[in-house]
């Protein structure tokens, strides 16, 4: 089967930790088929970068890179279009590559854009959505409509969670339609292990424990609430430190506040970290936290627990269903007294690792893509049954 993908979720030459779950599934899906990837790139960014931004292979899957034109931060209900005309500059390349099968992996404006490029080619699409693009998308009644047009015209989705699928339901998709396939863990990398750095090879002052926020560094991922209600209890627990590993557009209100509240020594910024580094943060925290407001089901959650670490977050979207309460404790959004008391309650909890981590054995990327191939050869046979009786 020939395989076509079209993202903007995956690693750049300039953003080499961007949507590492992309990269994985996607090289473990390329053991089955023949897939070629197109990277979605906003054009300023592609400017700024536009010697990186040439066509090259990573992880063996051939990718290239296409330039998106839109208004920044203006009609955005209009990206939909934008992306199918920009897409339209490389009709060409599609046509004589001549995929079996496209599949989009975002629901706005990649999936909308996506659907109007497979009815040109005549090809079936599949929509894979996250939980944000599907979350944040839905409250523009606008892009609303658009998303749930590409999905009834879609020939699957595929959602990362459960509660992810029951909210596509409840705008009208079909519940046949969607198929819930969780995301994978790279065991080979998060696994529980003594042989970790020590914590002055880290920088790390001696005798410190660590609450650990992993994610982009903006409002929706919770990142400032934690700060909030972590110096709410700072004296309660006063030989834990808070790190963040991320960037982000509130990485400055961060240090701001942590200087307000006379925390700056005991909250660091660590920037962005790829996953061998990123799992020996995991094993040395007493703790990794996630406070977001919405969300499908986070990798990071997956992956500290692969590691044996227990977890505090929040109960929306997939996360409830992956984490089960031996390994964390679950807190509502947007309540910094509750997330404080949460905090104090985990850190001083005695939790069972070796428990947690065998919680995660079921989540691989292997099982993610033999599900994934299955489904879109389905789709596949199904089309080519329509065209023989045609």
């Amino acid at each position: 089967m020939k395989l076509s993908i079209i993202t903007n979720l995956f690693p750049l030459p300039w953003e080499p930790n961007r949507a590492a779950f992309n990269r994985q599934q996607f090289s473990h899906l390329a053991r089955y088929c023949e897939l070629k990837l197109t990277v979605v790139v906003a054009w300023v960014d592609a400017w700024r970068n536009r010697r990186a931004a040439r066509p090259t292979e990573v992880s063996g899957i051939p990718v290239r890179y296409l330039w998106y034109f839109y208004t920044p931060k203006f009609a955005r209900v209009t990206y939909g279009l934008t992306l199918f005309l920009s897409l339209l500059a490389r009709f060409r390349y599609f046509a004589v590559t001549k995929p079996d099968c496209l599949m989009v992996s975002w629901a706005y404006p990649d999936g909308v854009a996506g659907v109007l490029l497979g009815r040109l080619l005549g090809l079936p699409v599949v929509i894979k959505v996250h939980g944000s693009d599907v979350n944040v998308g839905l409250e523009n009644p606008w892009q609303a409509r658009q998303i749930l047009w590409s999905m009834n015209r879609a020939k699957a989705i595929i959602s990362v969670s459960r509660a992810l699928k029951e909210r596509l339901e409840s705008i009208g998709v079909p519940a046949e339609k969607i198929h819930v396939i969780y995301n994978g863990i790279d065991h080979s990398i998060f696994h529980p292990d003594d042989k970790v750095p020590a914590s002055t090879a880290l920088q790390l002052p001696p005798g410190r424990r660590i609450m650990l926020y992993v994610g982009n560094l903006k409002l929706e991922k919770g990142c400032v609430d934690l700060l909030e209600a972590f110096a709410m209890i700072a004296d309660t627990i006063e030989d834990v430190d808070l790190c963040y590993i991320g960037t982000g557009v509130e990485s400055d209100t961060i240090r701001q506040k942590a200087a307000e509240t006379g925390l700056s020594d005991r909250v660091r910024l660590l920037g962005s970290m790829g996953h061998g580094e990123l799992a020996h943060w995991f094993r040395l925290s007493k703790l990794v936290v996630l406070p977001s407001h919405n969300e499908g089901v986070p990798n990071v959650l997956l992956e500290a627990m692969a590691c044996g670490t227990p977890l505090v977050a929040t109960r929306v979207g997939g996360i409830p269903e992956i984490v089960p309460d031996h390994a964390g404790i679950l807190v509502e959004p947007h309540d910094a007294a509750g997330l404080a008391k949460a905090l104090v309650d985990a850190v001083n909890r005695r939790w069972d690792s070796e428990k947690i981590t065998l919680g995660t054995k079921n989540y691989c990327w292997d099982n993610n893509a033999r599900q994934l191939y299955g489904l879109l050869e389905g789709v596949v046979a199904q089309g080519r049954q329509q065209v023989a009786r045609k």
